[in-house]
């Protein structure tokens, strides 16, 4: 059932993609390589790469980055990962990670104690949302994704991305406390 709708959102993403003139040479600077526009498209994604590296294991102490300072723009949301990787090292980045990987264990518990198929499909929806666009964010700071502008869920800055993740865990919360009600009724 899934199938025609995916080969028609693939058929429609790249004209949408090369619509525009900066969202295409991002993406052509992705595709032959980075360093090739430095003062151009290249300039962000080159710049995260430093500061994610510039961090080493320990970091060089929070609040002390250099790159937010009008070296990496929008280094409070797109690349607030490379921030945090220049700031608490890598140490501190893993950490973010798995804090992402503690929220996708989360999601799958209630999945797992859910026991209609709404509560499951909703958990798992918004799972996939929040923990695939962290991968996206993460994706695209390490260079292994064209710069896309997603920020990374629950860590950037910006008010409508927060106020939507929010409501999404919120409706997931509601859902862990009406599976552990029904537990309590069953045991009873």
């Amino acid at each position: 059932m899934l199938i025609l709708p995916v080969i028609a959102a693939a058929l429609l993403a790249v004209p949408i993609a090369f619509s525009s003139e900066s969202r295409a040479s991002r993406i052509m600077s992705f595709f032959t390589g980075m360093g090739s526009d430095y003062e151009g498209a290249d300039w962000q994604a080159q710049h995260g790469l430093w500061a994610l590296a510039s961090g080493g294991v320990f970091g060089v102490g929070l609040g002390n980055s250099r790159a937010k300072w009008s070296w990496l723009p929008a280094a409070d949301n797109d690349y607030i990962f490379a921030i945090i990787g220049e700031e608490l090292g890598l140490v501190g980045a893993v950490v973010v990670l798995l804090l992402f990987v503690a929220l996708a264990v989360a999601f799958v518990r209630i999945i797992r104690s859910s026991k209609d198929m709404f509560s499951k499909v909703a958990t798992g929806a918004v799972m996939v949302w929040l923990i695939g666009q962290a991968f996206v964010n993460i994706a695209v700071v390490l260079g292994v994704l064209p710069v896309l502008g997603v920020p990374l869920p629950l860590i950037s800055s910006g008010g409508s991305a927060l106020l939507t993740t929010l409501a999404a865990i919120g409706i997931v919360l509601a859902i862990a406390r009406e599976n552990s009600r029904t537990e309590q009724v069953s045991g009873l």
